[in-house]
């Protein structure tokens, strides 16, 4: 028999990939913003994902149910076997077998759940505004956690030590560059208040002359 992997990664598009990428980074993601950020339609958004969801198995998806009635769009997320995409272009060990089904687990009995919904709508939207404006770029997207990691704003030639060991105390919701025209803006994005700031790494390379 085939190997799923392996079946899978030849009907994958680069959108498909971007997707995937997404999702393993920011957990979750609705119809509407994947929609908005990737595709011209929410009908043509609904037929690859359904696709992705049904035949290729890379994607789940649930439906919470709103407290007066009715449903919320879908919720996207990893399937076991996108996890497994996602792993093999990044060059990573073969993730665990019940991985998906725990990130799944713990996103439907999150509390902030809306709010990490309302995060990634943030940033979804700026993709869709890059996505039919040229010259606009969302050229970086970081969850929470990569903006606490250490050395998280070195740059890949800088070999100043106290740059690459650098992490931050401050505690955004996510961190992204936005690119249009010749303006490059670095900004950091804190629950509904936007604050465009400079980088950690630009603070630093200010004072070292």
């Amino acid at each position: 028999m085939p190997d799923p992997l392996l079946r899978v990664q030849s009907q994958l598009t680069d959108r498909d990939l971007i997707l995937l990428g997404w999702l393993a980074d920011h957990r979750v993601l609705t119809s509407f913003q994947i929609a908005e950020a990737l595709y011209p339609s929410i009908d043509y958004a609904q037929e690859r994902l359904r696709a992705l969801t049904q035949k290729l198995r890379v994607v789940d998806r649930f439906r919470p149910q709103k407290p007066d009635g009715g449903s919320y769009p879908y919720h996207y997320v990893l399937a076991q076997l996108g996890v497994e995409v996602v792993a093999a272009q990044h060059g990573d060990d073969l993730p665990r077998r019940d991985q998906a089904r725990r990130r799944r687990w713990h996103l439907t009995r999150r509390a902030n759940l809306p709010h990490l919904l309302g995060v990634n709508g943030f940033f979804t939207a700026l993709a869709g505004h890059a996505r039919t404006h040229p010259g606009s770029e969302l050229v970086r997207w970081w969850p929470a956690g990569r903006c606490q990691q250490m050395g998280a704003f070195a740059e890949p030639d800088d070999n100043d030590i106290t740059v690459r060991i650098y992490q931050p105390r401050s505690w955004p919701d996510g961190h992204g560059i936005w690119v249009e025209g010749d303006r490059r803006v670095p900004f950091f994005l804190e629950k509904a208040l936007l604050r465009f700031q400079p980088s950690p790494w630009t603070a630093l390379t200010k004072g070292r002359g």
